[in-house]
């Protein structure tokens, strides 16, 4: 069945324009429907012994998570702006393994990065990649260590632990200067964003790419930008997530 949710995203991406140039891009993307929610996540018990010290492994189903008022997280948005550099941070993004989940639905990483993939559980897990541009992994990471990958080249693929089957999640990797990931809330903003007229490009795992939309920005000032997805000529429609309370 065709997803159709709420999409509203955060952005936190690295850019750099003197402030003299620079604007902030402000905004939200809504849903406009109703949001079915996601079942729990089927977990083995027999497979989950020691994943946590007590109690249970958390069977959230975190695919697409939607706030009270219908906004979207994990939701990966990016700008390409003309003769702007992307800036590659000296230290390694972490996507960390506890509690037998990993610790975002989803990891945002420019192009020529490091990627650390941690395990901070007290026992083993397996990180396996399926990436196509950029080399494909598939290793063993004991509990308390971590095994690094730079990768260099645009993507977005899955990984997963083959040793517990229901932790997945996605990497993506941009070539784009400016970029961030949504917030629980939908919210986002961009600072540092040289004047200018941009496409505002924007991905989810389970709801794929959307429609590109169109954003002014002005030297020291601040452009809103609204987002709706779902409606079909004021029609509702339906599809599935997990509702914040």
């Amino acid at each position: 069945m065709k997803l159709l949710l709420p999409i509203a995203f955060v952005i936190a991406g690295s850019v750099s324009a003197s402030d003299s140039v620079a604007g902030t891009i402000k905004g939200k993307v809504s849903f406009e429907g109703e949001a079915e929610p996601l079942p729990a996540l089927k977990i083995d018990e027999a497979a989950a012994k020691g994943c946590v010290a007590s109690g249970s492994v958390d069977t959230t189903d975190r695919s697409v998570r939607i706030d009270k008022n219908g906004g979207v997280a994990d939701v990966v948005v990016t700008v390409s702006v003309k003769g702007m550099e992307l800036e590659v941070p000296s230290e390694p993004i972490v996507l960390d393994q506890k509690g037998c989940r990993f610790s975002s639905s989803v990891v945002v990483v420019p192009e020529g990065a490091t990627v650390r993939y941690a395990n901070s559980d007290g026992l083993n897990h397996n990180v396996h990649t399926y990436a196509v541009k950029n080399k494909a992994v598939n290793s063993n990471i004991p509990g308390g260590s971590f095994e690094e990958q730079e990768l260099g080249k645009a993507e977005d693929f899955d990984v997963k632990c083959d040793i517990h089957p229901w932790m997945q999640t996605k990497i993506f990797v941009t070539d784009d200067p400016v970029y961030g990931v949504s917030a629980a809330d939908g919210t986002f903003t961009l600072t540092g964003v040289p004047a200018g007229t941009y496409k505002v490009n924007y991905w989810h795992a389970k709801l794929g790419k959307g429609k590109s939309e169109e954003v002014t920005v002005t030297a020291g000032a601040e452009a809103a930008l609204e987002i709706k997805l779902g409606g079909d000529d004021g029609k509702k429609k339906k599809g599935r997530g997990r509702r914040g309370r």
